[in-house]
């Protein structure tokens, strides 16, 4: 079973596959990864939602960097969770962790989603849509063009003015 495949089976046991917000996707991108975490987790998810405490109570023996990608996956659900894992710490997951879990920060904030396809081997794959992500950034460089636009004119007026 691939990541894809763990990932729509975590969405489908809350019954609300078609209206699941960015928080369910970034928790269920991070859980679905590794298959002995997601066998894990899968208990814990149902139509209430993701039953985190019992979850972190099931993976105590897991290794430590499991267990902070549940501790973040929690908090990316639910804001207000304490989470253990420091930036520092979050810099010293290593591959594939620290890109899983970079990529669900996107995903938590609604910039990049997860999208589901067929790859070249028949196997259901995740690919990673950043579409919103790249509209966001040609805005913002678009603002700083005028801001900079904007101060070179204002600069240039200033040079120009008569003296008082």
């Amino acid at each position: 079973m691939t990541q894809a495949n763990r990932y729509k089976e975590l969405a489908v046991l809350t019954k609300r596959v078609d209206n699941l917000d960015p928080a369910y996707h970034a928790a269920f991108y991070l859980l679905s990864y590794d298959p002995e975490l997601y066998e894990t987790a899968r208990r814990f998810v149902n139509v209430d939602g993701i039953g985190f405490s019992g979850m972190k109570r099931a993976a105590r023996d897991f290794d430590e960097r499991t267990r902070f990608v549940v501790d973040i996956a929690h908090n990316l659900f639910s804001y207000n969770s304490p989470c253990k894992a420091t930036p520092f710490e979050i810099s010293r997951l290593g591959y594939p962790y620290l890109e899983l879990v970079c990529n669900s920060f996107y995903i938590a904030t609604g910039e990049v989603k997860v999208v589901l396809e067929p790859g070249r081997n028949g196997q259901l794959g995740i690919k990673l849509d950043d579409n919103h992500y790249q509209q966001s950034k040609r805005i913002q460089q678009k603002i700083e063009q005028l801001q900079n636009a904007m101060t070179a004119d204002m600069v240039q007026d200033e040079a120009t003015e008569p003296e008082r």
